[in-house]
């Protein structure tokens, strides 16, 4: 098999494997099924993916890549705080709540490994929000009398809380939307 033939049949076999996943659930993920709906038998497939772990990383950095570093995106391209925070809000409130529940509710129960991994390029990645909402202190752009790491540490903690909680979608929504209110108003953002 050529190597742009195996590198799109990885991105299909990867692309399937998710909806699986939001279909079914990690433990739905079912590899003989993946093969048929893949195209391909089961002893090719692990030639091309490797082990089921390996398949399950990949997807847990995708996810990663979608819900951590294309939602925070907008930090990176506006210089506004309340522009770039609105739409960081947006975008997760909008499609990050489903990959955020499949890593934290599925993949690092399952496989602590791959939480371990992310962990240190999600730390990379909130160290530079830091410094970002710090910059704005600085600038007078935002509160300058309390601290923006305390901040946004207890919004990651109340996230992975109504995460892990059974609450329904609609629900935590609602829970996140009205703490990340309060949180960025208090830090003079006034979000929606």
């Amino acid at each position: 098999m050529a190597k742009v033939d195996k590198i799109e049949v990885q991105k299909k076999v990867t692309k399937v494997a998710m909806e699986m996943i939001l279909q079914f659930g990690l433990r739905g993920l079912n590899m003989l099924e993946l093969a048929r709906a893949s195209g391909l038998a089961k002893a090719t497939l692990y030639k091309i993916i490797g082990t089921k772990e390996d398949l399950v990383r990949e997807i847990a950095f995708q996810i990663f890549h979608k819900n951590i570093i294309k939602i925070l995106e907008p930090f990176k391209l506006t210089d506004d705080p309340l522009q770039a925070t609105q739409q960081f809000v947006d975008n997760y409130l909008s499609y990050g709540l489903v990959g955020q529940r499949i890593l934290i509710q599925q993949i690092y129960k399952e496989y602590p490994l791959i939480e371990k991994g992310i962990e240190e390029k999600y730390k990379y990645e909130i160290s530079n929000l830091h410094k970002k909402y710090v910059d704005w202190q600085d600038r007078g752009l935002i509160r300058q009398d309390i601290n923006v790491e305390y901040c946004i540490d207890a919004l990651q903690n109340l996230n992975d809380i109504y995460l892990t909680y059974q609450y329904s979608d609609e629900e935590t929504i609602d829970r996140l939307r009205t703490i990340i209110r309060c949180v960025f108003s208090g830090m003079g953002i006034p979000v929606k």
